[in-house]
């Protein structure tokens, strides 16, 4: 397994020096006064209840929503949602290792997750994808956007649609400029899923430096035990 982030990664992004919000430096415990983000110190303007619910004028029902905290920007990190998250993911049914936060990205739906990887993985003009057709459009519209090629392996279609890990390999084989394999499992809009050992095969790649990128939009429409979410915690790529 050849992966190495350091020659995978655009170099530009690797020296990146990330954001740092000035709140990273401590916790505020609800007791600080915060004059740095343009936030509302008192609060939503809106009648609420004791407890923080919000009381919609008709007698004593009121809305089940918590609006206490609202006023200030939420986790930058995310730390809360993601440790919710891992617990979802943490079956244990194909490793024993535990998915943590540091494993996690939260994007504003799959899209943003598949261009942020193009953009950290992918030079414009000179890398590839590859993709596995008929399968989500978006991986090539957002490789098209981001100026990076395309190379297609279709599913066999006389074979339920699965993947054709051999195929993958040899043009990963030939062409490494291919940093980022696409497999939609359950597939959209074939709705089969990727076989595990087809997985592995590309992942088990002799010479291939790039990532293995599995879309599990669909995953809980599956049958139990079917995500490969825990195989992070296995494979850094």
């Amino acid at each position: 397994m050849p992966f190495d982030i350091q020659t995978c990664a655009r170099p530009n992004i690797l020296a990146l020096e990330p954001y740092r919000c000035a709140r990273d430096d401590y916790k505020d415990d609800g007791t600080n006064i915060l004059l740095d983000a343009n936030e509302n110190a008192y609060g939503p303007g809106l009648a609420l209840s004791e407890d923080g619910r919000l009381a919609n004028g008709h007698g004593d029902d009121e809305i089940e929503i918590d609006l206490r905290g609202l006023n200030r920007y939420p986790d930058p990190h995310q730390h809360d949602l993601k440790q919710l998250l891992c617990n979802l993911r943490n079956t244990h049914v194909h490793t024993d290792k535990t998915i943590t936060p540091d494993h996690l990205f939260v994007g504003v739906g799959s899209d943003e997750a598949i261009d942020a990887l193009l953009r950290a993985f992918c030079v414009p003009g000179r890398d590839k994808i590859l993709t596995c057709p008929p399968t989500y459009g978006m991986y090539s519209v957002s490789a098209s956007v981001n100026d990076v090629g395309i190379v297609q392996v279709p599913l066999d279609a006389e074979h339920g649609f699965d993947a054709q890990p051999d195929q993958i390999n040899a043009a990963l084989a030939h062409d490494p400029s291919i940093k980022l394999v696409y497999l939609c499992s359950p597939g959209n809009p074939t709705a089969t899923l990727v076989r595990k050992p087809d997985v592995r095969a590309v992942l088990d790649h002799p010479t291939w430096n790039g990532v293995v990128v599995v879309d599990e939009a669909y995953i809980d429409f599956a049958p139990d035990g079917a995500s490969l979410a825990e195989w992070v915690a296995d494979w850094p790529n």
